[in-house]
């Protein structure tokens, strides 16, 4: 079994991930940022964005977040981030739904996270 490092995205409003990972990529405010396990300790600000969750050496997951910030740690990874939403598990009907009754700054989120499924 390959070495992990454990990997939580949380919103205000949940818990979107909570599990081991092989490898994530973080959309951070200088460029993307890959992270294993055992990375060094680095505290990130972080831009709008996809998440990439690796494993078995492919793309498992995409979230698609709202900027946030993230503590990497030696055996772990914690995003916090304002909005986040899974792109393998909305349509982008979904989407265009919860855009129309949502505020701008939500609506904007929505709409580019469209144009990434």
């Amino acid at each position: 079994m390959a070495e992990t490092t454990q990997l939580e995205l949380v919103t205000p409003s949940s818990v979107m991930v909570s599990r081991d990972v092989e490898m994530v990529v973080i959309p951070a405010s200088e460029g993307l940022m890959g992270v294993l396990p055992r990375h060094a300790p680095v505290l990130a600000g972080l831009s709008r964005g996809i998440v990439e969750i690796h494993e078995s050496g492919k793309v498992t997951d995409r979230i698609m977040i709202d900027g946030g910030l993230a503590e990497v740690g030696g055996e772990a990874v914690t995003i916090l981030a304002e909005r986040a939403v899974d792109l393998s598990k909305v349509t982008s009907q979904e989407l265009s739904e919860r855009a129309r009754s949502a505020t701008d700054a939500e609506a904007d989120f929505l709409n580019e996270a469209i144009n990434a499924l």
